[in-house]
């Protein structure tokens, strides 16, 4: 059984140390092959393919560029939705684009670039759209005709996220925007930018980065008829989802280190439990001559030879299921492929180190201990402390007055507090134990409460944002007709960039546009679609208010040590503007940074302007908010109003956990492991408590006792340690759910998550434990009670 125990922390120590390792490694592989562009700087209007050569001479001529080439990034609807794609990201490139910079790998089809009207689709878009090389794909353009597209090839793209929740990816070669009615333009520079001029490694450093471009951007600023829209510059060489990695390491790594942890203190408790059994024999063995240097060296040497077994024992498990999470996070997260599964030497040595060396520091102190006691000490050992303390004399005798109506569960009770460091070893196992187990199954309900906050602060149904702004009246009048509907609100939502002011406005945001990008809500001043967040600094926005802005809690991952009070810059259409920081938001940040309707009309110098219908319908069912959505983009059009396909509130859930279903799993599967680590340790706790009793129960049955009630005795004492446990367990569980929560939510969320309590997650420990003491003891339990007299009475 200790074997068994240590081999099963191990197995999970080193499974979580393994995923971390190869999802590191290959998720760095894996980007890096795709020669991430450093910086991209979108210019208006765009570059015509004949005079791309122009502007990209002058970025490589900047000091510190590497490389550079023109894109353009669009996106066109599908004609009709499939597998809940409504639209394709077209990532646009010249003919003669020699792909070097934001490179991807052709898995199918003919390679760069397709002919006009071809397209290349990455690989998770054509599983979705369930097409295949040679298939049409049937897009509306850009004039609203509708237009096929052929497919020429299947690509993966491992800069990028799986395919959205609406949007797919698709590449095009820029003699295919005229024939989807738009111009054959480029409008993005994009470069890769090493630390130091001459150099042709791309810089991990985004200060340099951004530095660098913004030197370039001074020189394009002098070419006539050109306006510098954005600056973006993401994070170098972390992948789009590395926050989601990030946050499932850190779940990995947190539970891991708990196992070891709980791998510790269960060694303690097993071989205390040994040590007592056999205190005894190291008694005799000194009596006959044997030194105290003799039997540690003995011991030491059977604590390595079951060390060394359980970690040979947990070596296979241990790399099968590192391997297997490290798969699953790869390709359900990062959409990066597995380039290697080898586990690199130093990690391999790490858990071999943990695995042989811990068990012997563990139980090197009450070895020592054991080893020094004098022959008289060791003969005399009856498992009985000597010296009870006050506390638990006073307890006996109050037990004593006390006339219970079974004297074997009273009897039970009492014996717990035979040996307390034992008793405090087991309690503080299975205590630690059910802590991780409920702290891991609140934070898994933790997040599964997110929808519900979303729900809760946003209350709105249907959304859709325009191609650009329109009359917000004439925008009501429209969708009012909409039969379902019982409220409509105009907002403004931009996309937007934020620094302390006086900086030029450099962005985060990522190729796919959605990534690290900031969207900045204008609040209507009679809104009933939007609940204000929790204010963790300052207050929310007044109506009068025309110059603040409250901020989300997220932004201090960007902006460590901005406050309440503190100016920083909005870009507003583009345009640097200031605002006083009013607040600060906690929880999901209700669409912060917000700013009030009068501030952003003041802003943007745009009356009466809306580019976002917010619609609250009669039913709040899923199939209601499609089928309205649908109805008020039909009405849309016919008024000539460009928009983008319709959002319902379930889709922004969806897409919130969808984000968060790998990191429930595992949280769940290691919750449940370590309970079965405790378990294992109970039933350990129990059996050496039975051989070191041996002689009681011989005592006992000569004066009448049956083999049922010392069945019982057995049974009962399992039961109350396990119930004493779940006692003890509480404020180490909240704690621990705090932190977790607080820790992951900020890595994951940049909030932490709602403080959920599972009652559901409470019951299944408690019963979980209770159940598994009497299955833990039946044994030790049935070999007491089939003990004859005489063997108990001749056990030494």
């Amino acid at each position: 059984m200790m074997v068994l125990a240590i081999s099963v922390s191990l197995t999970v120590f080193s499974g979580m140390l393994y995923a971390r390792t190869l999802v590191l490694s290959n998720t760095a592989s894996g980007y890096g092959s795709t020669n991430p562009a450093s910086a991209r700087i979108t210019l208006e209007p765009g570059i015509t393919p004949d005079k791309t050569d122009e502007f990209i001479t002058v970025a490589q001529a900047e000091p510190g560029v590497i490389d550079a080439t023109m894109r353009q990034i669009t996106n066109v609807k599908l004609q009709k939705e499939s597998s809940g794609l409504k639209s394709l990201q077209l990532f646009v490139a010249a003919v003669n684009d020699p792909m070097r910079i934001a490179r991807f790998d052709i898995e199918q089809g003919a390679g760069w670039p397709p002919p006009p009207g071809g397209i290349l689709i990455e690989r998770s878009t054509l599983e979705l759209l369930k097409l295949k090389v040679g298939d049409k794909v049937d897009v509306i353009g850009f004039d609203g005709r509708p237009m096929q597209l052929t497919v020429t090839g299947s690509v993966h793209d491992q800069s990028l996220a799986l395919a959205g929740q609406e949007a797919g990816v698709g590449y095009i070669q820029s003699n295919t925007l005229p024939l989807l009615g738009k111009p054959a333009a480029l409008d993005q520079l994009i470069i890769t930018v090493a630390d130091q001029p001459g150099l042709e490694v791309p810089s991990r450093d985004r200060d340099s980065i951004v530095r660098t471009a913004l030197s370039l951007v001074d020189r394009l600023k002098t070419m006539p008829d050109l306006t510098i829209k954005q600056v973006a510059v993401p994070t170098p060489y972390e992948h789009p989802h590395q926050a989601i990695t990030y946050a499932v390491l850190s779940a990995l790594s947190a539970f891991g280190l708990l196992s070891l942890i709980l791998s510790s203190i269960l060694i303690a408790t097993m071989f205390n439990g040994l040590l007592t059994q056999q205190i005894p024999q190291i008694g005799m063995m000194k009596a006959v001559g044997a030194r105290s240097s003799r039997i540690l060296q003995l011991y030491l040497i059977m604590v390595l030879l079951v060390s060394v077994l359980a970690t040979i024992l947990a070596v296979v498990p241990g790399m099968f299921l590192g391997r297997t999470l490290a798969q699953m996070i790869l390709s359900s997260a990062l959409n990066i492929d597995v380039t290697s599964l080898n586990i690199p030497w130093r990690v391999m040595g790490a858990v071999i180190l943990a695995g042989v060396f811990a068990p012997l520091l563990i139980a090197l102190i009450p070895l020592l201990r054991a080893s020094r006691r004098t022959v008289r000490e060791a003969l005399d050992e009856r498992g009985v402390a000597e010296r009870q303390g006050r506390f638990t004399t006073g307890l006996f005798n109050w037990l004593g007055r006390l006339r219970p109506s079974d004297r074997t569960l009273m009897l039970a009770f009492r014996n717990l507090f035979r040996r307390q460091a034992r008793l405090f070893l087991s309690v503080g196992l299975l205590a630690i134990a059910g802590a991780i187990f409920v702290s891991g199954i609140n934070v898994m309900a933790g997040f599964q409460a997110i929808p519900n906050t979303i729900y809760d602060e946003q209350r709105w149904d249907v959304e859709i944002r325009l191609s650009e702004p329109a009359s917000s009246s004439e925008l009501t009048t429209i969708v009012e007709k909409v039969s379902g509907i019982s409220r409509v609100e105009t907002w403004n939502i931009i996309t937007t960039s934020i620094q302390n002011a006086g900086e030029i406005n450099v962005t985060r945001t990522y190729p796919d546009q959605g990534h690290g990008s900031l969207s900045l809500s204008a609040v209507p001043p009679s809104t009933s679609m939007l609940i204000p967040p929790h204010i963790t600094e300052g207050r929310w926005l007044s109506p009068d208010d025309i110059d603040t802005v409250v901020l989300p809690s997220s932004i201090r991952q960007t902006m460590p040590d901005v406050k309440a009070g503190d100016s920083v810059q909005l870009s507003v259409d583009d345009r640097p503007t200031t605002w006083r920081v009013i607040g600060i938001a906690g929880g999901m940040g209700g669409s912060c940074p917000c700013v009030t309707q009068k501030g952003f009309e003041r802003a943007s110098e745009r009356q009466d302007q809306a580019n976002v219908v917010r619609i609250i319908t009669d039913q709040h069912d899923k199939a209601t908010r499609v089928a309205v959505g649908q109805a008020i983009a039909q009405a849309l059009t016919t008024a000539g109003i460009k928009h983008q396909e319709p959002r319902s509130i379930d889709t922004v859930v969806a897409s919130t956990e969808g984000h968060s279903v790998i990191l429930v799993g595992v949280i769940l599967l290691i919750a449940s492991t370590i309970g079965i680590v405790g378990l294992i340790g109970l039933g350990s706790t129990m059996s050496t408590n039975v051989i070191e009793r041996t002689r009681e129960f011989g005592v006992m049955k000569a004066i009448g006792a049956s083999g049922s009630i010392i069945r019982r005795l057995v049974v009962f004492e399992g039961i109350f340690i396990a119930a004493v446990s779940c006692v003890v367990a509480i404020i180490p569980a909240m704690a621990l759910t705090w932190a977790m929560g607080a820790g992951l939510g900020n890595l994951f969320l940049g909030t932490p998550i709602p403080l959920e309590v599972s009652g559901l997650g409470i019951a299944i420990w408690i019963l979980i434990v209770i159940l598994g003491a009497v299955l833990a003891t039946l044994v030790p339990a049935s070999q007491a009670s089939r003990l004859t007299v005489r063997e108990a009475l001749a056990y030494l």
